[in-house]
């Protein structure tokens, strides 16, 4: 009987860790939605169409689609909207 108290006892310890665990990341969660979001202005070529984009921290890559024809991908700086690397991406072959 002693062993199934102590089990007993254990499990509502665990129950009780593990909601506090799922009240503290939900909080800590809508806590940080309320940082406003980030706005950049991003100057694109002229005629160029976003084709793909990704996000990495506070870097985004544009794949793009250049008037010429040709692709290029470029790279922003989020926060300040600089753009740090672009690569011309020929389709010789």
């Amino acid at each position: 009987m002693r062993a199934l108290k102590a089990l007993v006892i254990g499990m509502g310890v665990l129950i009780v860790a593990g909601l506090v665990t799922v009240v503290v990341t939900v909080a800590n969660r809508t806590l940080d939605g309320d940082r406003p979001p980030t706005q950049a202005a991003l100057a694109l070529p002229a005629g160029a169409e976003v084709l793909e984009t990704a996000l990495d921290g506070n870097r985004i890559a544009l794949r793009l689609r250049l008037p010429d024809g040709a692709q290029a991908i470029h790279v922003f700086d989020l926060p300040t909207g600089r753009r740090v690397a672009t690569a011309r991406i020929d389709g010789g072959g």
